[in-house]
C-alpha cells in the first residue's frame, strides 16, 4: 500500500499541486503562518445577541428549505402544475448557485455587516412574494428571489463567526449551529403539512417573516464590522466577473438539467444554446479576472490543491444529501402512501442524525485534536475522508431498500417493520455522516487560509455545496418527470388521456382516483420506476466520492510525514 501511495503522489507531484497560497502573490491571503488563528474577538456583552442573530438566520434557512421539500409536490397539484414541480426547488438553489461565490470576497470590500443586511432583507422579500403567489411561475419566481438571500444567510454567519471565535472554539460554534439547523429541519417538514391544512399554499411563507424582521433588527444593532477589516470601496468590486459567473453557473446547471422532451435530437436545441452560454461566460470570466478586475471574485488558490478537492467531496455529498431530502418525501407519498406530514417525519430521522453528527464532529475534534493549524488541518481532513466512505454506505442501505420494497397499496403489501428500520438507518447513516462532513470542511477550510483568506474560501465552499444541492435536485426531477411521462404514454397507448393528464398535472391523484386494484399496482408500479431512476446520478456520485476521498487520504498522509 506504501508503495502504491508513494507512487501515486510522485505522479501527481503533491508539493507543486497544494503548494499554500503565496501572500507576494495574493492579496487576499496575506501571510497567515503569521497569524494569530487563536485570536479571541469576542464582546462578551454583544456577543451572545450577536450569535442569536446568526443562528435565527440559520434557523430560518433550513426550516424554509425543508417546509417546501415536503410540501413541493402537494403545492405545484393544488395550482394543477405538477409537471412544473421541478422549478418550485430548483429556482431557489439556481440563484443560491449563482449568487453564493459573491458574498465572500463582497463582504471583504464592503463589510460583514451589509452583506448580511442585505441577505436578509432578500430573503424577507422573497417570501412575501411567495405569499402572494398564484402560479408556479411566479412562486418559482419568488424562490429565486428568496435564494438570494438564502445563499447569504448560511455563508455569512459561517463568516462572521470564523471572524470572532478562536479556531479551538469554532468546532463547538459550529457544532451546535448544526445542531440548531437540524433541529429546524426536523421542525419543518411536519410543520409544512400542518401548515397547509391550516392555512393553504400561502401561510407557508408568511408566518416566517416575523422571525426575518427580529433577525435584521438583532444584526443591525449587535452585528459591527471589525475595525480594518474593510479593504477597499465599491469601485472594487468585481461587477464584471461576478456578471459572468453568474452567467456561467446558471447556464451551466440549465446545460445540466434541462430536458427538451419536444425534441427529438438527444443534445436539443436548449442544451446546445446553455452549452454555448457557458463556454462563453468561462471565457468572459477568464479575461476580466486576468486583465479588467482589481479585486477577483474568485480568488484561484481556493480551488487549488486540497482545497478545491474537499469543495468537490462536500458538493458530492451535497448531492446525495438533496436527493434524499427531495425525492425521499415524494417517494414515500406516492409509493408508500404517506402522508405530508408522515413523509415530513422521516425527513427528522436524516435532520437530526445530521445534527447529532456536526455536534460529535465539534467534539471530537476539540476533545482529542490540538488547536494547533497543522493538526487541524489533518484531523479534520481524515474526519473527511471517513465520512465520505460512511456516507456510500448509508445511501447503499437505503437504495437497496427504495428498489425492492413493492409499492403499498391500502392495507395491502404494507411496508414491514424490518424494510422500514432498514431504510431508516441508511437515512440516519447519511445524516450523520453530512453533518461530520460540513464541520470539517469549514475547519479545514479556516485553518488552510487563515482568518483573512476565509471569506473567499468559505464562499467557494458553499458554491460547491449549492451546486451539488441545485444539480441533484434538477437533475433527478428532471429524470423523475421525463421517465413518468414516457412509462405513462407507453402504458395509456393513447387511451384514458384524460387519466394521462390528470397524473401528469395531480401525482397525488393516484391515490385518489377510482381504479381497479389492478391497475392502480400498475400505475403505482411505474411511479416508482421512475422515482428509481431519478437515483442514479447518485451511484455515479457515490463512485466519484470514494476515488476523491482515496485521493485526499493520500494527500494527507503526505503531509503529516513531511
Amino acid at each position: 500500500m506504501s508503495k502504491i501511495d508513494d507512487s501515486l503522489e510522485s505522479f501527481i507531484e503533491l508539493n507543486d499541486w497544494d503548494e499554500t497560497p503565496d501572500p507576494s502573490k495574493n492579496a487576499d491571503c496575506s501571510s497567515f503562518d503569521d497569524e494569530d488563528l487563536e485570536l479571541d474577538l469576542r464582546d462578551p456583552q454583544t456577543f451572545p445577541l450577536a450569535l442569536t442573530a446568526m443562528w435565527m438566520n440559520t434557523a430560518l434557512c433550513a426550516l424554509d428549505g425543508t417546509i417546501v421539500s415536503t410540501t413541493m409536490n402537494e403545492i405545484a397539484s393544488t395550482f394543477q402544475q405538477a409537471s412544473m414541480v421541478t422549478w418550485v426547488a430548483t429556482a431557489y438553489m439556481l440563484t443560491t448557485s449563482s449568487v453564493q461565490p459573491l458574498y465572500g470576497k463582497t463582504s471583504d470590500i464592503l463589510g460583514r455587516r451589509k452583506c448580511l443586511l442585505f441577505a436578509e432583507f432578500m430573503f424577507m422579500l422573497g417570501l412575501v412574494l411567495c405569499g402572494l403567489a398564484r402560479s408556479i411561475p411566479e412562486l418559482a419566481f419568488a424562490r429565486a428571489i428568496c435564494g438570494i438571500g438564502g445563499s447569504g444567510l448560511g455563508a455569512m454567519c459561517n463568516i462572521i463567526l470564523s471572524d470572532l471565535a478562536p479556531l479551538s472554539q469554532r468546532s463547538v460554534y459550529m457544532g451546535w449551529g448544526s445542531v440548531i439547523w437540524g433541529t429546524a429541519q426536523s421542525i419543518g417538514g411536519p410543520l409544512g403539512g400542518l401548515l397547509l391544512n391550516w392555512f393553504g399554499i400561502h401561510g407557508l411563507f408568511v408566518v416566517q417573516i416575523p422571525f426575518c424582521i427580529i433577525s435584521m433588527w438583532l444584526t443591525w444593532k449587535y452585528i459591527h464590522d471589525i475595525e480594518d477589516q474593510k479593504d477597499g470601496s465599491w469601485q472594487d468590486i468585481d461587477f464584471g466577473g461576478s456578471f459572468f459567473l453568474m452567467c456561467g453557473i446558471s447556464a451551466f446547471i440549465f446545460l445540466c438539467s434541462t430536458n427538451d422532451v419536444s425534441s427529438s435530437e438527444e443534445f436539443s436545441p436548449t442544451k446546445k444554446v446553455c452549452l454555448l452560454l457557458t463556454i462563453m461566460s468561462v471565457i468572459g470570466f477568464v479575461l476580466v479576472e486576468k486583465y479588467g478586475a482589481r479585486q477577483s471574485i474568485l480568488p484561484m488558490y481556493v480551488l487549488k490543491g486540497t482545497l478545491g478537492l474537499i469543495g468537490f467531496i462536500y458538493g458530492l455529498a451535497s448531492m446525495l444529501s438533496y436527493v434524499g431530502l427531495f425525492i425521499i418525501p415524494l417517494y414515500l407519498q406516492l409509493v408508500w402512501g404517506v402522508s405530508i406530514t408522515g413523509s415530513g417525519g422521516y425527513i427528522i430521522f436524516t435532520v437530526l442524525s445530521t445534527s447529532a453528527g456536526s455536534f460529535l464532529c465539534g467534539w471530537i475534534l476539540r476533545k482529542f485534536g490540538s488547536p494547533s493549524r497543522e493538526n487541524t488541518l489533518y484531523n479534520s481532513g481524515m474526519m473527511i475522508v471517513i465520512n465520505t466512505i460512511i456516507s456510500v454506505i448509508g445511501f447503499s442501505i437505503m437504495f437497496k431498500c427504495i428498489t425492492s420494497i413493492p409499492p403499498s397499496i391500502g392495507n395491502e403489501n404494507e411496508v414491514p417493520w424490518a424494510q422500514k428500520f432498514k431504510f431508516v438507518l441508511g437515512f440516519i447513516i447519511m445524516g450523520m455522516s453530512l453533518g461530520f462532513q460540513g464541520v470539517a470542511v469549514m475547519l479545514y477550510n479556516v485553518a488552510k487560509v487563515g482568518k483573512k483568506g476565509q471569506a473567499a474560501s468559505t464562499s467557494v465552499t458553499f458554491l460547491f455545496r449549492s451546486l451539488g444541492n441545485v444539480l441533484s435536485v434538477s437533475i433527478a426531477l428532471g429524470i423523475f418527470v421525463n421517465s413518468l411521462k414516457s412509462d405513462l404514454r407507453a402504458h395509456f397507448d393513447g387511451n384514458n388521456n384524460e387519466l394521462y393528464v390528470q397524473l401528469l398535472k395531480d401525482n397525488t391523484s393516484v391515490r385518489t382516483a377510482s381504479l381497479s386494484a389492478n391497475e392502480k399496482g400498475t400505475i403505482l408500479n411505474i411511479f416508482k420506476s421512475a422515482l428509481v431512476s431519478s437515483f442514479y446520478p447518485s451511484i455515479i456520485c457515490c463512485i466519484l466520492s470514494v476515488l476523491s476521498a482515496f485521493l485526499l487520504c493520500i494527500f494527507l498522509r503526505k503531509s503529516r510525514r513531511t
